[in-house]
């Protein structure tokens, strides 16, 4: 079924119909998806806002601090979730608000200009079609008076004829005037009939070909006009499903994330950061109220205090450890990788200078000799700090029960090497291979020699010294075999 075909009488309600379907593109709908996009907007903005307030100010990069809660952790990551949806909302809002009313502005601004291009047409197929019949009204009209015309001067003919007082030229030309007329009559009558021949032919052509073309168009903008919001809404659907997968990931994210709460070792960690390594002491004293015992007992107060801090010492003393070791591993990679460079370019002088790789080599011998002296000198402040918790350990009257040891998890992804002194990175230095004295070497010669152990400051200037007077190459122990060579 067609418009052309069945409203062929309903063109002014055709009209206007495709006329409310072209402003209803941008008036209602447009609107609507635009409002709608202001709520997504005003919501991810809200969710902005809420994460914002609630995400601790040392945190806002997003990394974690060391020594973080897992519930802490947890809540850090929730909130960088939340931030992720947040994000497909201002997404959704996007679409909303600027992509999609642009679209329909467009389709709205081109269906306009088809529907007046139908409008035009049509009235201007209906005005050709009334001028004929106008024109064909006209014709008539003087027909009927041409035949009228000659119907009198018949009837004067035959008056003339029969009265005997008229003379016989007066006659002729009363025929004469009758014979003008039927022709005029005639002729007026075969005009008549060839318009209203041109007028049947043009409303025929008006309502079988050119007015059901028109419709047909219309309609099809209708339809057309119609598939493109239907395209529209599907494009809104689909854009908010992309959002819910993310949104349904975040979701699953989040799960997984509470899930890995521990209480447990979080309470174990409050115990790692407030523990002070003293024993509790079960002697009762007098109190007395001069002057001299109130001193001491301040004295002995501020003590306490101070030993408090051994524990946080040693955690603190342990992770400096830990953060020289992962220097002298990447320190040793790079000087292993400056070897072979050296021994690539020396065996093939074509690939070109090799002493820019020397002096690269020098600065990192240099980098890792100073970070292995840090390293002893820390591991000896805290064979001093573990001897000393020891000894308070010893001197408490009071025991602990026995608890399973705990440990935090070590996310550094480094094996700990040994923490006495004397073992501490033993292993990455040959003394018969450089120039430099290894740090093995040095403590050694240094225990045997005196029974007190040299301060750090004075242990890292001989050092300094002892590498710039030496003129051979600190060689690392490395897996990968490599021919030493001198300068």
């Amino acid at each position: 079924m067609s418009w052309g075909v069945e409203l062929w009488d309903c063109v002014e309600e055709v009209l206007g119909q495709v006329t409310s379907d072209t402003e209803d593109v941008c008036g209602v709908y447009g609107k609507f998806i635009k409002e709608r996009g202001e709520v997504e907007r005003e919501y991810a903005k809200n969710l902005r806002k809420l994460c914002g307030k609630y995400l601790p100010r040392g945190e806002k990069s997003g990394r974690g601090q060391q020594g973080e809660m897992s519930k802490e952790r947890a809540f850090r990551l929730l909130l960088t979730e939340l931030g992720y949806q947040a994000g497909q909302h201002e997404q959704l809002s996007e679409i909303y608000t600027k992509t999609i009313p642009q679209d329909l502005k467009t389709k709205a601004k081109e269906d306009s200009k088809l529907a007046e291009k139908y409008k035009k047409e049509i009235k201007h197929l209906q005005q050709s079609v009334d001028q004929a019949q106008k024109s064909l009204e006209k014709s008539s009209l003087k027909y009927k008076k041409i035949q009228q015309d000659w119907v009198v001067a018949e009837e004067t003919l035959q008056k003339g004829e029969s009265d005997c007082s008229l003379s016989r030229r007066e006659v002729e030309k009363l025929r004469s005037i009758s014979c003008e007329k039927q022709k005029q009559c005639e002729e007026s009558k075969s005009l008549h009939a060839r318009q209203m021949t041109t007028v049947k032919e043009r409303k025929e052509e008006y309502l079988q070909t050119s007015l059901p073309a028109a419709l047909n168009g219309l309609q099809g903008l209708s339809v057309g006009s119609g598939q493109y919001m239907k395209e529209v809404w599907l494009r809104c659907v689909r854009a908010e499903q992309e959002a819910d997968k993310v949104i349904q990931g975040c979701h699953k994210e989040m799960e997984r994330i509470a899930e890995e709460v521990r209480p447990e070792e979080d309470a174990q960690m409050v115990i790692e950061k407030f523990k002070t390594g003293n024993m509790p002491f079960t002697e009762v004293t007098e109190a007395k109220t001069n002057t001299i015992k109130r001193s001491k007992s301040s004295m002995k107060i501020s003590n306490d205090i101070e030993s408090q801090t051994l524990y946080q010492q040693k955690r603190q003393l342990q992770t400096k450890v830990e953060s020289l070791e992962v220097e002298i591993s990447k320190g040793q990679k790079e000087m292993s990788g400056l070897q072979l460079m050296i021994q690539s370019y020396t065996s093939n002088p074509q690939f070109g200078d090799v002493t820019k790789f020397k002096a690269e080599l020098d600065r990192a011998t240099l980098k890792v000799q100073l970070h292995e002296s840090d390293l002893y000198a820390l591991n000896k402040e805290l064979s001093g700090v573990n001897t000393r918790l020891e000894g308070m350990r010893r001197s408490s009257s009071f025991s602990h029960p026995a608890i399973a040891p705990h440990s935090l998890p070590d996310t550094s992804g480094v094996l700990r090497r040994d923490r006495s002194p004397e073992g501490s990175v033993a292993s990455c230095t040959q003394s018969d291979s450089s120039g430099y004295p290894s740090t093995a070497s040095i403590g050694s010669a240094s225990d045997k020699d005196n029974d007190s152990i040299e301060e750090s400051s004075d242990y890292k200037r001989r050092i300094q010294t002892l590498l710039s007077q030496s003129e051979a190459f600190y060689l690392p122990s490395t897996r990968v075999s490599t021919s030493s060579y001198v300068v």
